[in-house]
Formats: C-alpha cells, sequence, structure tokens
C-alpha cells in the first residue's frame, strides 16, 4: 500500500473506533462530534469515487444497523463520498482552507438531511444543532487528519 492509502485506512479506522467507542458518552448531549461522518468525508476526500461509495455505503449501513436507522444514512453518506470524491477532481482538495469548509459544508448537510428525511427538521435543528455538531466535527476531523498528516511524513 502506498502512503497515502495507508494515511487514508487509518484515518477511517480510526474515526470509525473512536465514534463507536465514544458514542455512549454522547448518546445524552445535545451536540457532538460526529467522527463517523468525518471517517466518510475525509475517507471520500482522498479515495476514488468507486472506492469512496463503497466506503460511504459500508459506514452507512454500520451507522442505520447500530442507531436503529431507515437506511437513509447509508444513502447520504454514499453521496456525500462519492461528491467528495468528485469535489477533489475539480478543486485544489490540499488548501488548508478547502479541507475545514468541506468538513463543516459536508457535515451540516448530511445532519440537516437526515432530520429532513426522518421529519425532524425544525428551525433549531437546521440552524443551531446541526451547524454546531458540523463545527464540532470539523474541529475533530482537522485535527485527526493534521495528525495522520504529519505522522506519515
Amino acid at each position: 500500500m502506498e502512503s497515502s492509502e495507508t494515511r487514508t485506512v487509518v484515518l477511517v479506522l480510526g474515526f470509525t473506533l473512536l465514534h463507536f467507542s465514544l458514542r455512549p458518552l454522547f448518546v445524552d448531549w445535545p451536540v457532538a462530534p460526529d467522527l463517523l461522518t468525518a471517517a466518510v468525508l475525509l475517507g471520500g476526500l482522498f479515495l476514488r469515487a468507486g472506492s469512496a461509495a463503497i466506503l460511504g455505503f459500508s459506514l452507512g449501513i454500520l451507522e442505520d444497523a447500530m442507531a436503529l436507522g431507515g437506511g437513509w444514512t447509508a444513502l447520504l453518506y454514499t453521496v456525500a463520498a462519492y461528491m467528495g470524491a468528485r469535489f477533489r477532481d475539480l478543486i485544489f482538495a490540499d488548501s488548508r482552507l478547502f479541507v475545514p469548509l468541506y468538513l463543516f459544508l459536508g457535515t451540516w448537510a448530511i445532519h440537516a438531511s437526515i432530520a429532513a428525511l426522518t421529519g425532524s427538521l425544525d428551525v433549531t435543528t437546521g440552524l443551531v444543532i446541526a451547524p454546531i455538531d458540523a463545527v464540532l466535527t470539523t474541529v475533530a476531523g482537522g485535527l485527526g487528519e493534521l495528525l495522520i498528516a504529519r505522522a506519515s511524513r
């Protein structure tokens, strides 16, 4: 495996393990970082489109199974990971400003979409809770990506 592939695997596995390990701590909090969404978005950014879609679908199925969701997470994660791989081809994705903005907007869009699809979208969820979740996810995802990038040099 190449260095970038190894970095992506470590990043996705690390965030996935942390997400499910820390999940019991975040259940009662109204806002919390969504490390699985960060794994999907960053994995999608660093993988090719087909591999990114498979990653998004796999992690979405895992999240839906653990949260007893209706399958919307698998669909949204698949689309988000695929679009992340496509955006990387269109935009210079190694910019320090692009990755945090991508994480923030992607997390906000996923959380607002899940709320809308499940019928729980209101002003508080869409304009307060989802953006705060997105900020926390952006900080956690950015720190994780930075640590992995520094360690792989």
